[in-house]
């Protein structure tokens, strides 16, 4: 995945000081550069994923060969990918849970797929809509350049205990 957007991160992504203001919530000066870093992944990367939003979280694919089946269409696998990332990247941010604490794993995902996208790229907006005790949901939509709705997804996170988030400085490898 990358940044769009970002400066410079000022602080190096390990820092615990980094860490807890996630799991407080206040994201205001965590640079998109340090939050990226803990969701990096080589199928993020190679689909080209790109976290540009946080306040709502908003999350982009660019339609390439790399998420199109043989026959031109976009894959479902990459949909489900984009909008597994944004639900999660938002549980993340929330400040509802505390990364330092807990790892994120998608146990649930509800997926209308509605129309094939036309333009470059397809936007996934995600917002968290409960919270519980081990578990958040969230509800996502996904538009294309020309601002149609080609899908929507409700997901359900669970939260692993001392999993951590990796890039944070936090022992542990999440998910």
């Amino acid at each position: 995945m990358t940044v769009t957007g970002g400066r410079p991160d000022p602080a190096p992504a390990g820092d615990p000081a980094v860490a807890a203001r996630l799991a407080e919530g206040s994201l205001g000066d965590v640079p998109l550069a340090v939050l990226q870093a803990g969701l990096r992944l080589p199928l993020h990367d190679h689909l080209g994923l790109e976290l540009t939003g946080l306040r709502p979280v908003v999350v982009e694919l660019p339609l390439t060969d790399h998420c199109r089946t043989q026959a031109g269409p976009l894959h479902g696998g990459a949909l489900a990918t984009l909008v597994d990332v944004a639900g999660n990247v938002a549980v993340a941010t929330s400040g509802a849970v505390d990364v330092s604490r807990y790892g994120l794993v998608t146990v649930r995902a509800e997926i209308d797929f509605r129309a094939q996208p036309t333009g470059e790229r397809v936007r996934a907006e995600a917002e968290v809509v409960e919270v519980g005790r081990r578990s958040a949901r969230t509800e996502c939509v996904v538009r294309d350049d020309a601002g149609r709705v080609v899908g929507r997804a409700t997901l359900t996170t669970r939260m692993l205990p001392r999993a951590g988030l990796p890039g944070t400085g936090l022992a542990g490898a999440g998910c």
